[in-house]
């Protein structure tokens, strides 16, 4: 298996290119999706808000009818504690009327609060219906700039691919075979540079025998980690 170190450095290099390039490319759809996701959620918790609030004060409405309809109710029995001839019937209606009173007294206080919380809730709401503005914002300057990027890094992959296909034009025989062999199976963990004594895929060390090969320029494969090995020429 003979070919120059150089070559098989290139090879290495354009192949690291082209993963990092193309991990690029890949990250961008996903920042953009995770954007919409977000935005996604806001608009939810708008929604929920929304809900919530329209709940409360239909919750209100019903307490303070409540409470109209009880005090209705308590002029009504006013009227005939006023009328009321006999003792029994006067303490009977004078209870109820107590007890109509403290209830709309509780009632009052509840619808109080709940007013209160209201307030609270509206501006949950204009906070939450803000965030959605905010999101929008930022997921249209997202887009844009992933689309600028991925534009600039398809010109820059298509440009590597190109001196790859030229750099593996130069490869034959068995050496070309293994080459690709390993590429489809790991990528650019296909080679890896000697640092030492050692593969530095694996940090194996390497036998006099081969150590020698790769001093005379030749590339080999990594008993260990199988692995092309090259020496860097400038070294």
């Amino acid at each position: 298996m003979t070919v120059a170190a150089s070559l098989v450095q290139l090879l290495h290099r354009t192949n690291r290119q082209k993963t990092d390039l193309k991990g690029q490319l890949a990250r961008g759809p996903k920042l953009v999706a995770a954007a919409r996701s977000k935005l996604t959620a806001a608009e939810e918790h708008v929604k929920q808000t929304r809900a919530k609030l329209m709940q409360m004060r239909v919750d209100a409405d019903s307490k303070q009818l409540q409470m109209k309809e009880r005090e209705a109710k308590i002029v009504n029995l006013q009227g005939k504690l006023n009328a009321a001839k006999e003792n029994r019937e006067y303490q009977a209606l004078k209870d109820q009327i107590a007890a109509d009173k403290q209830a709309n007294y509780v009632l009052s206080d509840e619808i109080l609060e709940l007013l209160e919380a209201i307030d609270d809730q509206f501006e949950a709401l204009k906070q939450a219906e803000q965030n959605v503005i905010d999101v929008t914002g930022d997921l249209g300057k997202i887009e844009k700039t992933i689309a600028d990027k991925q534009m600039v890094l398809e010109g820059e992959l298509a440009r590597v691919e190109h001196e790859l296909t030229e750099a593996e034009k130069e490869l034959t025989g068995d050496f070309r075979r293994e080459y690709f062999r390993l590429v489809a199976a790991k990528g650019e963990d296909a080679m890896a540079e000697l640092e030492g004594n050692c593969c530095s895929g694996c940090y194996q060390s390497l036998t006099p025998q081969r150590l020698d090969q790769l001093l005379q320029g030749q590339p080999i494969i990594c008993p260990a980690c199988g692995r092309l090995i090259y020496q860097d020429p400038g070294r």
